[in-house]
């Protein structure tokens, strides 16, 4: 059969995207992959909220067919925090170029986006959502009622959708979407990569020797933030919950961002044992995640997946999360790769960070269960679900058509 021509539409390339993408194009011969990118951030567009700029580590457009629209502006944001942050009008000339079948769009955050399903609407191409917006995330207050009656309207400009986990599941549910419109394509990240990323520092002496050179004890409680030190991340939480659990814990900070000078002066004021290693790229997170204990993520609901939990189970580590994290109900299994807390309750926190510290020192091997759970949640899966999906949203080529009304 002729390959269904699928175009994806994302404002920049995204490092968790890209070996998706080279898999669905070395992998799913029921796709013919191209995807288009708004535009191509500089160092400095990338860093915003890192406190630097930057560029990812790991290649973003090989492997896969490609094209971006332009280049950014001064002025410019790639992150969701502002609609307008990229404006590309062109973007819906650029996608009816590809002369795709099927279109995926990463939902409507941007204006772009919705640039590029307004222009998929007037084509008449079928349109694949994908987004991990969920109800908990959802406004409150006089804003709930436009935020409910917006998500109605754009969802209804869809024709098939990509669920992460359980919260979206519900989300689209709860929106009338019906079930045999809803594709699980779960979140995932490159597993192998992360994997053998760890696995050079998991021996260990190869262990000890990592943790000496960020002046950890070698039989110190480590646990481990990854992320912008922002506000919505919590990152004082974990500092807080430190302090509670007594000596031997060195807490292990992988980030920047604002609140850096404020998390230093609570350590300081707690007296909590902190090693501030700044911003990790990706091939470097291995190292991190080797030398920790245990990976915490107390964030607000903000964060609607937290895919660098994804990254720690891949490694073999457990995670304390707050039952704010979106992933929580797919990737945390209380006791067996980690535990969820209540959001914003330091005692709590460390009441489960303790709990990890004990079966530790009993020798407890948290590797398994972890590896185990986020295998489900991987690049071939996901294709899997998206081919399932595209096909759904095409008519029956003409003679399956004409073989099923003769039937009927």
């Amino acid at each position: 059969m002729t390959p269904i021509r699928l175009t994806a539409v994302l404002t920049h390339p995204i490092q968790y995207y890209a070996p998706w993408f080279r898999q669905v194009t070395a992998a799913a011969p029921e796709l013919s992959l191209t995807v288009v990118h708004a535009v191509t951030p500089t160092p400095e567009q990338q860093g915003v909220g890192f406190g630097r700029a930057f560029t990812w580590d790991v290649p973003l457009t090989d492997g896969y067919r490609s094209v971006t629209v332009r280049s950014t502006r001064a002025g410019e944001r790639i992150d969701s925090q502002r609609f307008t942050g990229v404006d590309v009008p062109e973007i819906g000339a650029a996608v009816a170029s590809t002369k795709p079948d099927v279109v995926l769009i990463t939902g409507w955050y941007s204006i772009t986006l919705v640039r590029a399903l307004f222009a998929c609407r007037r084509l008449r191409i079928p349109t694949l959502y994908r987004g991990d917006s969920h109800l908990l995330a959802a406004p409150g207050g006089w804003r709930r009622p436009l935020w409910v009656a917006k998500t109605w309207w754009l969802l209804r400009q869809f024709d098939g959708f990509l669920s992460p986990g359980i919260r979206v599941h519900d989300y689209l549910r709860s929106f009338g979407v019906l079930d045999d419109r809803i594709f699980a394509v779960p979140h995932g990240i490159d597993n192998d990569m992360f994997a053998a990323a760890a696995a050079r520092f998991q021996r260990p002496d190869d262990r000890a020797v990592a943790r000496g050179q960020w002046d950890i004890a070698a039989d110190a409680f480590v646990p481990l933030f990854v992320g912008k030190l922002v506000t919505s991340k919590r990152p004082l939480s974990l500092v807080r919950a430190a302090a509670r659990l007594g000596a031997g814990v060195t807490v292990v900070i992988a980030g920047t961002g604002a609140l850096e000078p404020d998390l230093r002066k609570e350590a300081s004021r707690l007296g909590v044992d902190v090693r501030f290693v700044g911003f990790l790229n990706q091939t470097e997170l291995g190292k991190a995640y080797a030398v920790a204990d245990c990976l915490t993520l107390p964030s607000d609901f903000p964060e609607t997946w937290g895919l660098v939990v994804n990254e720690a189970l891949a490694c073999g580590l457990p995670a304390v999360v707050s039952d704010a994290v979106g992933c929580g109900p797919d990737l945390i299994r209380n006791g067996e790769t980690g535990f969820t807390f209540p959001l914003d309750n330091v005692a709590a926190l460390a009441e489960r960070l303790g709990t990890v510290r004990d079966r530790k020192a009993r020798g407890h091997d948290w590797s398994p269960a972890c590896r185990a759970t986020v295998g489900r949640f991987s690049y071939p899966i996901m294709t899997e679900g998206l081919v399932r999906a595209c096909q759904s949203v095409l008519p029956p080529p003409v003679g399956v058509q004409q073989q099923w009304q003769e039937s009927s």
